[in-house]
């Protein structure tokens, strides 16, 4: 993952990039231009940002100038609750009357809160002309509200200075911040000293950033980070000291932010979808592919039922072709076998005589309307389309054991015959 600061001041745009690899941040670019104004920014960000395949994530630090301060005494620490009530608490400080401004709070070293704000126009500005080249910023900050992260070598406060800010800060913690032009050497000592005299806090050292020294300051020293990093073209390591402090600020999630409430990034979310955008659509094809699947069982299944029905329903009228269509033609076959079983005397003579008719005959047997049998003898009464399906039937009998009597024919009308085909058992007397 790769941050990028775009740090403003007056003029001058300073750009870095740092590889996050865990906790520990390595600076890979660094840039400075000079511009006129923010128009300019979209082409000459553009010229001078080299392109990156990677995860970017901006960072917009405003000039220092853009922004209005106030110390704020709320007994509150939670940042979600302290930015809901900061625009009622700095409506009576806007310029415009009912117009909602842009604005976020730090915590001080002493419990209170330094808010700064700036009119929601200028940010939504800003976003859009960053957002037009491709660099929508996720953070709208400013530099001098995170100096507190560089980890000073002082454990006393410490006053940190460019030519636009001062701030004050002890082992890590903001005490106290200004944005003021620092040339005005007799400015930065009224306020120390005032800032001594209200408060108690008397400073022992100053560090300059990314200025010429002054007699009484010191150059801050490199950090781990910017030790030996070489310089990028004419912009030296100590240039990235503000944009390192951004950065540490942002992985620590307790940076400035101005783009909270309406203006909050939804680049997240969006970065979110993209990024399952590809197996959500798989999950909904294999879903759609399942419910597919289990349509299609269920249809086939149920027309596999449907023809088990229709042919049940045709057994039982070809069955039964005097009886109504019965409300469960299984439980009546049930009944019937059954009731043959009873009469057959228990020992299924009579089903197996049925049986046996029912292998013997063939197509040419419509159908068998009478049937006697006693087990030793038999009639049967049926039609026929023709008179040799007669002939076959009692030959059949016949090879089964059966002595069978000459069929008593009766030609129709129609072509077909009507036959009674009387028989016993081979053996038994007539």
């Amino acid at each position: 993952m790769l941050i990028q600061i775009i740090q403003l001041t007056a003029r001058q745009a300073t750009c870095a990039r740092f590889r996050r690899s865990g906790s520990r941040l390595t600076p890979i670019f660094g840039v400075r231009f000079d511009y006129t104004a923010f128009d300019e920014l979209p082409v000459l960000l553009q010229e001078q940002l080299p392109d990156c395949s990677d995860e970017l994530h901006t960072i917009l630090a405003l000039p220092p100038a853009l922004l209005s301060l106030r110390e704020l005494q709320l007994p509150i620490s939670d940042r979600a609750k302290l930015r809901a009530i900061l625009p009622l608490e700095l409506s009576s400080d806007t310029a415009e009357e009912g117009a909602e401004p842009a604005c976020d709070a730090v915590m001080l070293g002493e419990g209170s809160q330094l808010a700064g704000w700036v009119p929601r126009q200028t940010v939504e500005e800003l976003i859009a002309l960053l957002s037009s080249c491709g660099l929508e910023p996720e953070v709208v900050t400013c530099h001098p509200l995170a100096w507190h992260l560089l980890q000073l070598p002082d454990q006393q406060p410490t006053v940190v200075l460019d030519t636009e800010a001062l701030s004050i800060v002890e082992q890590g913690r903001l005490l106290f911040c200004r944005f003021m032009d620092t040339s005005d050497h007799v400015a930065v000592s009224r306020t120390l000293a005032a800032v001594e005299l209200a408060r108690s806090i008397t400073t022992h050292a100053c560090y300059c950033l990314d200025t010429e020294q002054q007699a009484d300051q010191l150059p801050l020293q490199l950090p781990p980070e910017l030790a030996e990093l070489p310089s990028q073209g004419d912009l030296p390591p100590q240039a990235l000291l503000s944009p390192l402090a951004l950065a540490r600020a942002y992985c620590s999630g307790e940076i400035f932010n101005l783009r909270n409430g309406a203006l909050a990034w939804s680049g997240a979310r969006s970065r979110l979808i993209r990024q399952f955008r590809v197996p959500l659509v798989l999950g909904i094809l294999t879903l759609c592919t399942l419910f597919a699947e289990a349509g299609l069982r269920w249809y086939l299944l149920n027309r596999d039922l449907g023809e088990i029905n229709r042919s049940i329903t045709a057994i039982y009228k070809g069955a039964f072709p005097s009886r109504a269509k019965a409300v469960d033609e299984i439980g009546e076959f049930r009944s019937e076998i059954k009731r043959l079983r009873s009469a057959g005397g228990g020992n299924g003579e009579l089903l197996a005589f049925l049986q046996l008719l029912a292998q013997a005959k063939d197509d040419q047997i419509t159908a068998i309307s009478e049937v006697e049998y006693d087990t030793e003898r038999f009639r049967l009464k049926g039609d026929s389309r023709s008179t040799p399906a007669v002939t076959t039937l009692g030959r059949s009998l016949t090879a089964a054991g059966w002595t069978v009597d000459q069929p008593e024919l009766t030609s129709r009308p129609d072509g077909t015959t009507l036959f009674v085909v009387k028989g016993q058992r081979e053996g038994t007397r007539k």
